[in-house]
């Protein structure tokens, strides 16, 4: 489970919201348009938030009947949205499986040296089937099992997962009767965690999804630390008020990069439109108290930060006796959660906009699809209140047109 603090924002020694008069009428609109999402996802207008339920989860989990990946390594092939939040979820669970996001032809060739070319079922995700990096990594894989003689293994082990449209990735396919899963055309690549695109690698680990989603459908018409709606009216009042430039995640679970990432995505192409949005950016703590941390105090006060805590797992029970005296009298635990805990407190003394989001158990994947939903949700219900619409991308279109007339 997590848990959103956003008592600094309330609280007299901090920005103390309570009674603020901009913030109030804020809150009032973030309502209104909640109200508004909501009634879009009730009269099936919203296919993003309908991936949050039970009802389309189910759909998911009849596909595993229809893919073979039992013993099988997994390889995803994908851009941007249709890999960043698999890679996140698999990150965190520690798993296993490669992920082809970028061209790095390097890591391609070395990838192919193992020659284990019938270990592996490939995940080749493109929302509108023709993502140039996309193809050029299936054009390599291909290759290297041709030369191998094992072009007909590939296809067999091969799950498409693309538009139903006249792309080049549906019509190879087609010619080649590779397993073609429909992309859901009304959810984008970074909306898709949830639907098909995400969740298909891991159908092998029966994850009951809507556990951690459904409730935050309803949590968006109330009024509280968890509902996005409370947040993003605290999220437009700081912009406005403070200029707010830089949105900023404080990561002191390792294993939550990944994920950090993935919302890098989620802010930056849903928001950074008409000349406004945040520049999200992530530091990986305690490291960056040792970089950027002088910085976030001192610098300009253009910044809000997400503090996420620690794990809760004691991996080592204590120091060994060494004479190191300032830090053998605390668990490596300890020491970890103090730092995390100071930071907090010199955040609130120094008035630097943040919230606290606490994680019970690490070790849970539902945790992780937790922080998706909100996020989402809040994205989304942020991008509406500011007079932008969160689900295009129009700019990133400018550099496609170039590629294409090269």
């Amino acid at each position: 489970m997590i848990n959103l603090d956003n008592s600094f924002f309330f609280d007299k020694e901090g920005f103390d919201f309570n009674n603020h008069t901009q913030f109030l009428k804020n809150l009032d609109k973030t309502k209104e348009i909640s109200d508004q999402l909501l009634k879009e996802y009730n009269n099936g207008g919203n296919e993003v938030i309908e991936s949050f339920t039970k009802k389309y989860q189910s759909k998911i989990r009849k596909l595993k009947y229809e893919i073979d990946i039992k013993n099988k390594k997994k390889v995803v092939i994908g851009l941007g949205g249709s890999s960043s939040g698999a890679k996140a979820l698999s990150f965190y669970i520690d798993g296993e499986i490669i992920f082809f996001d970028n061209l790095d032809y390097e890591y391609f060739i070395n990838f192919f040296k193992k020659k284990n070319f019938k270990d592996y079922v490939y995940f080749v995700i493109s929302k509108s089937g023709d993502t140039f990096e996309t193809l050029a990594i299936l054009n390599i894989l291909i290759k290297e099992y041709k030369d191998n003689n094992l072009c007909n293994y590939l296809f067999e082990s091969m799950v498409i997962i693309t538009e139903n449209n006249d792309s080049i990735l549906n019509k190879f396919a087609i010619k080649n009767k590779i397993k073609c899963i429909e992309h859901n055309p009304n959810i984008g690549g970074r909306f898709s965690i949830l639907s098909e695109t995400g969740i298909l690698p891991f159908l092998d680990l029966d994850l009951k999804v809507e556990e951690g989603s459904e409730k935050y459908i309803a949590l968006l018409n109330e009024d509280n630390d968890q509902s996005p709606t409370r947040n993003v009216a605290i999220l437009v009042t700081l912009i406005k008020e403070m200029k707010l430039s830089i949105y900023c995640n404080l990561i002191y679970n390792y294993r939550l990069k990944h994920f950090s990432y993935w919302f890098h995505q989620l802010h930056a192409e849903s928001l950074g439109k008409q000349n406004l949005g945040m520049t999200p950016i992530t530091s990986i703590c305690p490291k960056d108290h040792h970089s950027m941390m002088q910085l976030y105090l001192d610098g300009p006060n253009n910044k809000m930060f997400n503090i996420f805590s620690p794990q809760d797992e004691n991996y080592i029970d204590h120091f060994i006796d060494e004479g190191f005296t300032n830090i053998e009298h605390l668990t490596p635990l300890e020491l970890l959660k103090k730092q995390f805990n100071s930071v907090i407190e010199v955040y609130k003394e120094k008035k630097i906009p943040h919230r606290v989001i606490k994680i019970s158990d690490h070790r849970n994947p539902l945790n992780l699809i937790e922080l998706f939903s909100y996020f989402i949700l809040e994205t989304i219900l942020l991008g509406k209140v500011m007079g932008i619409n969160p689900y295009d991308q129009p700019s990133v279109q400018l550099i496609k047109n170039k590629i294409l007339k090269g």
